[in-house]
């Protein structure tokens, strides 16, 4: 067997094959409706962090302004100037992961966010190259399916037992790298070239700052996302001017299977046609971690049905996975990263706030709230056996919620929280979640104009048409 005949039989080759081959003919109405609606919540994310003026976002676009104002084609989210594409994707996928309000994989072998990567990243290389919303549609699909395959060949290991690497940074570059380069019309060879040269690249991120004990929750967290969409808009440019890089870097030796696996690595498996894995990422409903979403609308719904008094409550026991209960524990609450990855403070939140949970509740001031901080001792953490094997065997992210007043005790357990392909989210709610991060950046006749162009981006015949209204 010769050199080519190895490469077309590696499992990147059929990857590369797969994503090259995909077409918007493919994807059913129900799944572009979908990644639609992913790409249109991604971009309005990235406006509501500007909108908050969160520093991490800022520090990056200040200093990338200063240095190359108005160097490029492509819009920033933000409105405020144009930028080359690479920078663009740098700009907007940092601002785009600052909430912790982004897209979430729910799958047994892995979880984490690939569409606050990927999205970024094809947004400026089909808005530079002049493409369409279809186009756009189809190259984030392909990216997507290649970021979750990479995942499920990796497994979950590389983040377990003081470990502490993203899977944003681990597949989401390679996705993303597939989708730039689809938009490209890159060829089978091209297109593994862009996967190489972003596997080898990939910034890993650690996540220090997201470790309960360590407590740091640092901006560096948001800034990876963006470096990792960059990284995807160079390698697919690179690969098509002609830069070659290894063909098997997901599964070759020192590849990042072998990286990464820990023993639990699988075969890399590509799609055989179609997009039979996008119903797998879920669209958030709070600005938070994932992982306190079903215990927070567990005791929204709590309190509402059984009109449950604040003053009454004597304790709620927070049930979750173990990893959860561990990684999710923080109660010092220093600023809005710490309370976003913190079950008590999402559960004692909307406990005070009279069952209920919105955009601010997540911002300063809120965060401060003394009463929130104080009401933080009433709520108990703990690591279920039942629900950890849940996990495993499905991928989702369960919660069981048992409010105990002075007379009585109020139990409610939720598999998959509103957003999840189980139970999507509406577009009416993803209007009302747009609104919520846009006021008051926009007016309320730009609100319904954007509204109106992003309900359906494939119809759109030049990308032009939405970020103009920006």
């Amino acid at each position: 067997m010769n050199s080519t005949d190895k490469i077309n039989h590696s499992p990147e080759y059929s990857l590369a094959k797969y994503a090259c081959g995909l077409t918007i003919n493919d994807i059913d109405a129900a799944t572009r409706q979908h990644i639609s609606h992913l790409i249109f919540d991604a971009v309005a994310i990235s406006i509501g962090a500007y909108n908050k003026r969160h520093q991490s976002g800022l520090i990056n676009e200040n200093f990338i302004l200063e240095t190359y104002q108005n160097s490029g084609q492509v819009r920033l989210w933000s409105g405020r100037g144009k930028l080359t594409a690479d920078l663009a994707a740098l700009c907007n996928g940092t601002w785009t992961e600052v909430l912790d309000f982004q897209d979430v994989v729910v799958d047994p072998r892995n979880n984490g966010h690939l569409g606050v990567t990927i999205i970024p990243a094809a947004f400026a290389i089909a808005e530079r190259e002049g493409r369409s919303g279809a186009e756009l549609i189809t190259a984030v699909a392909a990216g997507i399916e290649a970021s979750i395959a990479v995942l499920r060949a990796v497994g979950r290991r590389h983040r377990s037992d003081g470990r502490g690497f993203r899977t944003t940074s681990i597949a989401a570059p390679l996705g993303a790298a597939v989708s730039c380069a689809k938009l490209l019309d890159l060829d089978v060879a091209g297109m593994l070239n862009a996967i190489g040269i972003a596997g080898a690249c990939s910034p890993n991120g650690l996540m220090p700052s997201l470790s309960a004990s360590n407590g740091s929750f640092g901006m560096d967290k948001d800034w990876v996302n963006g470096q990792a969409a960059q990284l995807a808009v160079n390698a697919a440019d690179l690969a098509a001017r002609g830069m070659t890089a290894s063909d098997r870097v997901a599964t070759g030796e020192m590849g990042i299977v072998a990286s990464h696996g820990h023993g639990d690595g699988q075969l890399l498996k590509s799609p055989e046609s179609g997009t039979p894995n996008i119903g797998l990422i879920s669209l958030k409903k709070f600005a938070a971690c994932y992982g306190v979403h079903s215990a927070m609308e567990a005791t929204i719904n709590l309190i509402k049905n059984h009109n449950i008094q604040i003053n009454d409550i004597r304790k709620i026991i927070v049930r979750v996975k173990a990893d959860s209960a561990k990684t999710l524990s923080t109660r010092s609450i220093s600023n809005h990263m710490a309370a976003r990855f913190s079950l008590p403070y999402a559960v004692a939140s909307a406990a005070i706030r009279g069952g209920q949970s919105s955009l601010e509740d997540f911002e300063e001031p809120a965060i401060f709230d003394n009463n929130v901080l104080e009401f933080m001792g009433f709520i108990e953490i703990v690591a279920d056996p039942e629900l950890t094997d849940f996990h495993v065997r499905s991928g989702g992210f369960p919660a069981d919620v048992e409010v105990m007043t002075k007379d009585a005790s109020f139990d409610l357990r939720i598999d998959y929280p509103v957003g999840s392909m189980q139970r999507p989210m509406s577009w009416q709610e993803l209007e009302e979640k747009f609104i919520a991060l846009t006021t008051p950046h926009f007016s309320e006749g730009q609100q319904k104009k954007i509204l109106e162009a992003g309900k359906d981006i494939s119809k759109l015949k030049s990308l032009e048409e939405l970020t103009s209204l920006f």
